[in-house]
């Protein structure tokens, strides 16, 4: 994910300094249990048929990790 985060920024024009908060940022959340098993979990169901209820469970973790980190309730 922190690569995926690099490269959205680089593609930006965002310079290494202002880039550096969102790095640490991902590296946070890559570390944080409840996001990588957010992840892992919705690698699993990409691959692999899920239920109706499983993909909205999902789907709810996902917000809730993203809205943490890009501070959109804020």
């Amino acid at each position: 994910m922190k690569q995926k985060t690099v490269f959205i920024l680089k593609t930006r024009g965002i310079g290494d300094t202002a880039r550096k908060p969102a790095e640490d940022a991902v590296t946070a959340i890559e570390e944080s249990v409840l996001a990588r098993s957010v992840y892992d979990r919705g690698s699993l169901a990409t691959h692999v048929a899920s239920t109706r209820r499983e993909v909205r469970t999902f789907k709810g973790y996902a917000d809730a990790v993203l809205a943490d980190l890009l501070e959109v309730h804020k």
